[in-house]
């Protein structure tokens, strides 16, 4: 995988760039994703870790979690801030290439999900699921619509929802 698709996927802080609602928009704000460009030179993380040192995720740094993570966790902006720690971990731990090939199948079931399932106002929802849900739930609410047959709009969304609720995970954004 090359360096810009991987900069497509996941953010230097663990963010999934993949799976958030402002990558997945067709609209002309659209975002690429936290690239070597410099885009996203406005954040410190991403100053200090791909601008100040070269590194591809703050996976690479030995001060990992440093103070520029503070509170960083703790709240989310348009996109949950929740997986980034775990993210960077399992970064450490198996490497960039085979969390990238979790990430983009996370992605891809995300994308189907907005093709088939989103009437317009559940991106955020789907992409907030599709970040923090597993990715076993996920496959099991697609399967589950299936023998659906009215209003799988719907349908899917009380899934998606029912199986969070027992993983005990809130698909709500932290503020």
């Amino acid at each position: 995988m090359e360096n810009m698709e991987k900069k497509c996927l996941i953010g230097c802080c663990g963010i999934s760039c993949g799976l958030c609602p402002r990558f997945q928009s067709k609209s002309k704000s659209r975002c690429l994703g936290c690239g070597p460009d410099g885009h996203c030179s406005y954040c410190s993380i991403f100053r200090c870790c791909v601008m100040k040192r070269d590194y591809e995720t703050c996976a690479d740094c030995n001060e990992f979690p440093c103070d520029k993570f503070d509170a960083w966790f703790d709240n989310d902006s348009f996109v949950t801030h929740q997986k980034c720690l775990p993210n960077i971990k399992k970064i450490k731990k198996i490497g960039i290439e085979e969390f990238l090939k979790e990430q983009s199948e996370r992605q891809e079931l995300l994308e189907l999900m907005l093709e088939k399932y989103n009437p317009g106002r559940s991106m955020s929802f789907y992409c907030l699921a599709s970040s923090l849900m597993s990715v076993e739930s996920l496959k099991k609410a697609l399967k589950q619509i299936e023998d659906v047959r009215e209003n799988k709009p719907k349908s899917f969304k009380t899934f998606i929802q029912e199986l969070a609720e027992r993983e005990k995970i809130s698909l709500k954004l932290r503020k």
